[in-house]
């Protein structure tokens, strides 16, 4: 730890006193040979990461921010469904117009909002329902839902509405380590009757996979459908029901509203998000 902060064992040793003569708790513990928090010790760590996130971004604040010239790692928290159709077309670009960017891409874990309040990640790609209500956020782009099977599943030929189409073996996406529910699950969860799951993946690119060669079919976004068609032999349907349409959206802390760089990533994906629908359109 000392080394960490770049100071001696002794004053980190007489740091740790401080700390605990003010709180009057012992904030640390031996257990075996690991120091592990007490409960107060424990409570005081995401206050303290969300003080030094916002101290970071202070001071990575310049008085003129220009991208060519700037040195900076960002962590992304991003789903593989926008890390596949969309920040790839991003990062291309920002490799030309900002190279001394680097960025570290992390899946979907359980309390997004909390990862960004906490300092562990700088941006959060992700549907609007998923963000934190602490935070400033931009829409990119929407997707809607459709159905995807083997392209040698003809048994979605007789899908004729909702119920039969439900009653089908599904392969289903569940993100982050308890399993998160999507936008389509959480819609259909609350309005039918419950799918029949056969498997459960944590991440949207195992899912063809599973379909190829059976009758299982799932549910996909519409652009990441057509990306995978050109991929894997799938065919892609309409769902016999309108399942609502998402917008993605990107996220940063409300203490980085002052960080240039911040700011021109945000900007560079709104641009880039216009580029994608217009490809589509």
């Amino acid at each position: 730890a000392a080394e960490k902060l770049n100071i001696s064992q002794p004053g980190m040793s007489g740091a740790l006193n401080r700390l605990r003569q003010y709180f009057n708790d012992d904030l640390l513990t031996q257990n075996g040979k690991q120091m592990i928090p007490t409960p107060l010790g424990a409570t005081l760590s995401v206050p303290a990461k969300e003080i030094l996130a916002t101290v970071r971004s202070r001071l990575a604040v310049q008085a003129r921010f220009l991208p060519e010239d700037a040195r900076r790692s960002f962590t992304v928290m991003v789903s593989d469904y926008a890390a596949t159709i969309f920040l790839p077309k991003v990062l291309r670009a920002l490799a030309v117009e900002a190279p001394g960017m680097a960025f570290d891409l992390h899946q979907y874990a359980d309390l997004p909002g909390d990862a960004l309040a906490a300092g562990r990640i700088d941006l959060l790609l992700g549907p609007q329902q998923a963000l934190s209500p602490n935070h400033p956020f931009r829409p990119l782009f929407a997707d809607d839902f459709v159905g995807v099977a083997c392209v040698k599943n003809d048994a979605v030929d007789s899908v004729a509405d909702i119920d039969s189409f439900l009653a089908m073996r599904h392969v289903l996406v569940r993100l982050g380590d308890s399993g998160l529910p999507t936008t389509d699950a959480i819609f259909l969860e609350r309005s039918f009757a419950p799918r029949r799951i056969d498997v459960t993946v944590p991440v949207w690119s195992l899912v063809p996979h599973y379909l190829m060669g059976t009758k299982r079919v799932a549910i996909f976004h519409r652009r990441l459908a057509h990306d995978y068609a050109g991929h894997f032999p799938l065919r892609i349907f309409e769902i016999p029901t309108a399942l609502p349409a998402f917008e993605e959206c990107v996220q940063w802390r409300a203490s980085s509203r002052g960080d240039p760089a911040i700011q021109w990533l945000v900007e560079r994906m709104e641009v880039h998000a216009r580029i994608l629908d217009d490809v589509s359109a």
